[in-house]
């Protein structure tokens, strides 16, 4: 009766737990369409697979146009969301948007389970169920996996617990025949072809998902020499003996080898490639090795960080929370030299889960968008420790207090993850939508829409009109004849010259393809459609407010200098009622006009009087202040209810983004604005 009791709350655990999951998830369950930029991405071509009887179409047109783009063999996961769609419409009628918007929460849903059983695994059911629970409400998973965030994280965070525990057990329950070639048992077949199957899914799902094999891989080639460090520590002596190693190397190796090379193999005739090829592309695209995208020298979360720095370790612990830190990077090597001390034998597990927090730990350090594989790995490792300590522990007062300390974490951890549930966002603002519907009313369907990379996800997916360039990078290899960084590079220089013609002479190379351009893309696509190279009609510019704060790297790419629009909020009023804003610039009236004095005592300015003024006091005024002598070119850009001033150097004040965004347009001859609101002016290019 006691065990069944203790299997019972076991149960009910791990169902709370899925609940909670799902629940702090609910947030934006009432989005009219998918969130954020990414999720448009999958939705778009699950639904183009959808209605293309189940096949993946060859080409995809509106992606990096012209000519476009193939289409990627990973599309696991769109077909994950058209089975998930399939599955809602057996019950009760509902559209795909609406199916989509939901996928996530499903596959948060299964998480807790594959997450439970590695834990249980690793250690026992208490490991198991502190895996699941710090696997789903991680801070770093919990923003991308909420309702309407139909990216690929979720699916891999389901399937590297999958992989790594299906390998596991492949490892603890298979034997093999050993003769000139070592065959495995009858038995142990269903174990080997699980793990296979589990890690072939996990690649088809997304194009990192070699990631478990990988890490297997190298824990062939460090369990032996780690064997040879225990016994060195235990003996207290040199030695370099690789016997024991080798017994054990014997029973692991067969079922590991199997699971990677039947994988490897399937997966290069399948088209997905194999893991030398996704360790290459990783070390790439983290610029640990070889030559990294242009385009992720700007993506914030790709900056080098440093954990041991205390700005370095609040950045990950907030997005992975402090306790699977603390417990990952500490606890777990601390759990393995008090084993050692005691002379006790680690076993081959925690070797593997010592490696597998390592590695996410060097990812980590190349940027925080990393910080969703560190927080698996984190979740494994805090689960093994924490069962472990649950089986070690003395029930008396120091190890009461240890789970004291252990549980106040985590239930900080969990109240965490209910603030985020309340927090929402993502959401596409109303602003956006309208100038999607205007898109999608007025424009050609034979038109391009141009803008800094991020927002082309959502405009293809929306308006279904080709855009000049997105976020799913696309490389030299891949993207002919202008890639990612080609496309980059352009349109930072289009925003940042001040050269409307150099802008438009830009813009027009996109509209059409030489002859010799389209003999190159068909030698290298011999089944691209015709239409790929049916020539732009009409071709629009989206200037927008989110691009103030991303216009360094615009210009950083356009020009090969980055510049900042100093954007400073009010602060407060000085004794004589004048505005300061951030104590740097202050706003003050003389004879009736707005004169604005910039102090900067560190760099030997006082009160000098910023060139250029733009207000809004009655109606938009701009005007030049020449009469004195203190004077600091540029332009004061003053936000019409005050709250916030702009500092726009010379270079930038007369940049085309400028004169796009911040002045309608006005003067320029080759760009009509078409549509306006507070966040989005949209133009159409006359050629």
């Amino acid at each position: 009766m006691k065990k069944y009791v203790a299997h019972l709350l076991c149960l009910f655990s791990l169902l709370f737990i899925i609940y909670l999951s799902i629940w702090v998830r609910l947030g934006t369950l009432n989005t009219p369409t998918v969130l954020d930029y990414d999720p448009w991405w999958f939705a778009r071509h699950a639904q183009a697979i959808l209605e293309n009887g189940l096949g993946v179409p060859a080409w995809d047109p509106l992606s990096f146009a012209m000519p476009g783009r193939p289409y990627r063999g990973f599309q696991g996961w769109p077909y994950t969301m058209i089975a998930f769609y399939h599955l809602l419409n057996f019950f009760h009628p509902i559209t795909f948007t609406r199916a989509a918007i939901l996928s996530p929460l499903f596959m948060v849903a299964l998480i807790p389970i594959v997450a439970f059983l590695l834990g249980k695994t690793l250690s026992n059911n208490i490991g198991g169920l502190a895996t699941a629970l710090f696997a789903t409400l991680t801070p770093a998973f919990i923003g991308v996996s909420m309702a309407g965030y139909c990216d690929s994280d979720a699916p891999m965070v389901f399937y590297t617990f999958l992989t790594t525990w299906l390998c596991l057990v492949a490892l603890k329950r298979s034997t093999f025949k050993f003769a000139s070639i070592p065959m495995p048992t009858l038995t142990s077949i269903p174990y080997l072809a699980s793990a296979t199957l589990g890690a072939l899914l996990f690649v088809w799902n997304w194009g990192g998902g070699w990631l478990t094999l990988i890490i297997f891989t190298v824990f062939i080639a460090a369990l032996p020499i780690f064997r040879v460090l225990e016994e060195m520590v235990q003996r207290r002596k040199l030695s370099f003996d690789l016997a024991p190693a080798w017994v054990e190397l014997k029973r692991l190796l067969p079922p590991l080898l199997t699971i990677i090379v039947v994988t490897n193999g399937i997966g290069y005739a399948m088209g997905l490639g194999t893991q030398v090829q996704s360790l290459l592309g990783g070390l790439a695209f983290t610029a640990l090795w070889g030559q990294p995208l242009l385009v992720n020298i700007s993506v914030a979360e790709l900056q080098p960080i440093n954990i041991f720095t205390r700005e370095g370790f609040l950045a990950v612990a907030g997005r992975v929370g402090l306790l699977p830190l603390l417990l990952s990077m500490f606890g777990l090597p601390a759990l393995a030299f008090y084993k050692i001390l005691r002379r006790e034998r680690i076993h081959y597990v925690e070797v593997f889960l010592f490696l597998w927090t390592l590695a996410m730990f060097i990812l980590i350090s190349r940027g925080v968008r990393f910080a969703l594989l560190f927080s698996c790995a984190a979740a494994a490792s805090t689960g093994y420790v924490i069962g472990e300590l649950f089986k070690r522990l003395p029930k008396d007062v120091i190890g009461a207090s240890i789970f004291g300390v252990i549980a106040l974490l985590t239930l900080i951890f969990i109240s965490d993850a209910i603030q985020l549930a309340y927090a929402g966002g993502m959401f596409i603002s109303q602003n956006w939508y309208d100038a999607l519907d205007w898109l999608k009313e007025n424009a050609d369907k034979d038109a391009m829409v141009a803008t800094w990379w991020d927002p082309g996800h959502i405009i293809a997916g929306y308006t279904g009109l080709r855009v000049h360039a997105d976020g799913a990078h696309c490389p030299p290899r891949e993207c002919i004849p202008y890639d990612h960084n080609v496309r980059i590079q352009d349109m930072g220089r289009i925003f940042s010259t001040s050269s409307e013609a150099e802008a438009v002479q830009i813009l027009e190379k996109y509209t059409h393809l030489t002859p010799k351009q389209i003999a190159e893309v068909k030698a290298k696509y011999a089944d691209i459609p015709e239409d790929a190279f049916t020539p732009v009609s009409e071709m629009y510019l989206i200037a927008s407010n989110d691009l103030i704060g991303k216009y360094y790297w615009m210009s950083y790419f356009g020009t090969g200098v980055g510049r900042n629009f100093v954007q400073l909020p009010l602060t407060r009023r000085d004794l004589r009622g004048n505005l300061v804003y951030a104590d740097i610039v202050t706003l003050t009236l003389q004879d009736g006009t707005i004169v604005p004095l910039l102090n900067l005592p560190q760099q030997g300015i006082r009160n000098a009087v910023i060139k250029e003024v733009v207000h809004f006091m009655d109606g938009m005024q701009r005007y030049e202040i020449t009469n004195v002598t203190n004077v600091v070119d540029g332009l004061l850009w003053v936000d019409p209810g005050f709250g916030l001033v702009i500092y726009m150097e010379p270079a930038i004040k007369d940049s085309l983004f400028t004169r796009l965004f911040f002045f309608d347009g006005e003067g320029l001859e080759h760009f009509e604005l078409k549509f306006s609101n507070p966040e989005v002016k949209i133009f159409k290019v006359k050629f």
